[in-house]
C-alpha cells in the first residue's frame, strides 16, 4: 500500500534544514536509504524516512560520527542519550572556559603594549603561555560538574567504610560553639553529607568564587537554611575580619590557586590564635589507572592529578603550611575505587575537563566500546583513590 506522503530530495532536504548533497551522500553511504523511487527513479521520502533523518542529525548534532551512528542503528537508548547531551554540554563549558582565558590574554596584553612605547612580542608570547598552562585548572575549578561527577563516582565505587565526605569530618572533630569557614565549598557535599553529625550551635560559613557553586551548596542544603551562612568569595582576599574563625578548612581547592602563598597568608589571618586549618588534598598516583586507561586508547589524552599534586600534594603539602602553621599531622585516607559499570566511570570521564572531549569528539562510540572491553576483561577495575588531610595550627 502506498504511503500517502512522499517526497523528493529537494522537498526532504528542504523540511530538514539540510543541502541535497547530504541527502545523497547518506544514501550513498547506506545510512538512509529512500523508501521509494518514481518512474523515472528518482529517490522518494517518507514521513517514516523523515524520522529516521532527524534522529540522525540529532546523534550527529551531539558528536557522533557517521560511522557510529551507523553502528548504533539508531537504537540509541535514554542512558545514551542523557550521556551524549552531559558531553555536549561539557565540551561548549571547555570552550567557554578556554575563550575566557584567551579573552583575559588580550586584555591582559593590551594592557601590556599600551604602556610600552614598542610591541614586545616576547612579552605577550610569555603572558599567554603562562595564562594557557593554567587552562585546564581554571575549567576544573570553576566548573562545577566535575565536582558533582567526583561526589557521584566516590558515593558509588569507594572501598573505605566511611566514604571520604563522613571521613574527612570525622578527622575534623568539630567543637560545640565553633566558628567554622569553608573556602571553596563546592556543592556542600561536606556538609549535606554530615548533617545529622553537626551541633545546632556551631556556625559555618559557606564561601565559594563560583556563583554556580554557591547555588548548587544552598539546593543540597535548603533544609537547613538557618545553619548555614552563604557568600561567594575569592580565597586570595577573604571578606573577613582578622581572627574571625577557629577553624578554616580547605576541601580540594589549595592546588587551583594561582598564588598559594597570599591564599594561606589570608587562611592564617582570619583564624583565630590557635585555630585549627584542615585541607585535603592528592598524591601523584591518584587516579592513576584511570589515566592509564584513557592513555591506552590515545596517547594524547591527559588528566591533570600529578600537576595537581605537585602544587599542593600530600608528599609536599606538610613543608608548604610549615611557613604559616604549626603541629602540621598528616592523615591518609586508606581507599581505592572498585569499578564493575562502564557508565558509571563513563560519566566521570565525560566530566573531566581539559583535551578528553576534544581527542574522541568523533570517536565516542569507539572510546565506550573500549572502555566497557578493559572492564569486562578484568573483571572490574581498580583505580588509587591517593587522598588524605592535613591538621595544622596558627602559628
Amino acid at each position: 500500500m502506498k504511503e500517502a506522503h512522499l517526497y523528493t530530495t529537494g522537498e526532504f532536504a528542504k523540511m530538514a534544514g539540510v543541502t541535497i548533497r547530504t541527502i545523497r551522500y547518506y544514501d550513498t553511504k547506506g545510512i538512509l536509504k529512500p523508501s521509494h523511487h518514481n518512474d523515472s527513479g528518482h529517490r522518494l521520502y517518507s514521513d517514516k524516512d523523515f524520522s529516521k533523518l532527524k534522529k540522525i542529525l540529532a546523534l550527529k548534532y551531539l558528536g557522533l560520527s557517521l560511522d557510529e551512528v551507523m553502528s548504533t542503528e539508531l537504537n540509541f537508548e535514554k542512558d545514551d542519550m542523557v550521556n551524549s547531551l552531559k558531553m555536549q554540554k561539557n565540551i561548549i563549558k571547555n570552550k567557554i572556559n578556554h575563550m575566557k582565558i584567551v579573552l583575559n590574554a588580550i586584555e591582559t596584553a593590551e594592557v601590556s603594549m599600551k604602556n610600552d612605547n614598542d610591541l614586545n612580542w616576547d612579552k605577550t608570547i610569555d603572558i599567554i603561555e603562562i595564562l594557557e598552562s593554567e587552562k585546564e585548572l581554571l575549567q576544573q575549578y570553576i566548573d562545577s560538574s566535575n565536582l558533582n561527577a567526583s561526589v557521584k563516582l566516590q558515593d558509588r565505587f569507594s572501598s573505605n567504610e566511611y566514604g571520604w565526605y563522613n571521613w574527612v569530618f570525622k578527622n575534623i572533630n568539630l567543637k560545640k560553639r565553633s566558628k567554622v569557614l569553608e573556602i571553596g565549598c563546592g556543592n556542600g557535599a561536606l556538609w549535606a553529607r554530615n548533617i545529622d553529625y553537626l551541633h545546632d550551635k556551631t556556625d559555618v560559613t559557606l564561601t565559594d568564587i563560583c556563583e554556580d557553586m554557591i547555588n548548587d551548596a544552598k539546593v543540597n542544603l535548603e533544609g537547613y537554611p538557618k545553619r548555614f551562612n552563604f557568600q561567594i568569595a575569592d580565597p586570595n582576599n577573604i571578606p573577613f575580619k582578622d581572627e574571625s574563625f577557629d577553624v578554616v578548612i580547605a576541601n580540594h581547592i589549595l592546588f587551583y590557586m594561582k598564588d598559594l602563598d597570599i591564599a594561606l597568608k589570608e587562611i592564617n589571618r582570619v583564624l583565630k590564635p590557635g585555630g585549627r586549618f584542615y585541607c585535603s588534598t592528592i598524591d601523584g598516583n591518584h587516579m592513576k589507572e584511570l589515566e592509564e586507561l584513557m592513555l591506552g586508547f590515545n596517547s594524547n589524552i591527559k588528566i591533570s592529578e600529578e600537576r595537581l599534586s605537585t602544587k599542593f600534594g600530600l608528599d609536599n603539602g606538610e613543608s608548604i603550611l610549615n611557613k604559616y602553621f604549626n603541629d602540621i599531622q598528616k592523615y591518609l585516607y586508606e581507599d581505592k575505587l572498585i569499578v564493575n559499570d562502564t557508565k558509571g566511570i563513563l560519566e566521570y570521564i565525560y566530566s573531566i575537563p581539559g583535551n578528553i572531549l576534544e581527542v574522541i569528539d568523533n570517536k565516542k562510540k569507539e572510546f565506550e566500546v573500549y572502555v566497557d572491553k578493559s572492564i569486562q576483561k578484568q573483571g572490574e577495575l581498580h583505580i588509587s583513590n591517593s587522598q588524605g588531610l592535613f591538621k595544622s595550627i596558627k602559628k
